[in-house]
């Protein structure tokens, strides 16, 4: 049984942990995806608009999965951990912003 906050965790540690070491801090790897996304398409998105299009693929996933009255765990704890990864990027963002001007 879940009590949903060990969703948070797994997503949680899937985010920080050793995924993150793997891949780097989501907006380098999400700066990354922005510009392979680029170079197919012609579309520039931000960094958080490249995590928001996975956290909509995740949500259009735990969609079909309702429709058809199904439970995909690893939909669910991937979709929290893209939010994570979306705060992440805010944060960077505005670590960056602060940097920039002075601001500590």
């Amino acid at each position: 049984m879940t009590d949903g906050a060990d969703i948070l965790t797994e997503a949680h540690d899937l985010i920080t942990g050793p995924r993150q070491a793997e891949y780097s801090h989501p907006f380098d790897d999400y700066y990354k995806v922005r510009e392979l996304f680029y170079t197919m398409t012609g579309v520039m998105l931000s960094v958080k608009q490249a995590v928001t299009f996975m956290i909509c693929v995740k949500m259009a996933r735990l969609s079909t999965n309702l429709e058809n009255d199904t439970w995909k765990r690893d939909t669910v704890v991937d979709a929290a951990g893209y939010l994570g990864c979306l705060a992440m990027v805010h944060q960077r963002i505005e670590d960056n912003l602060n940097t920039r001007h002075g601001i500590d």
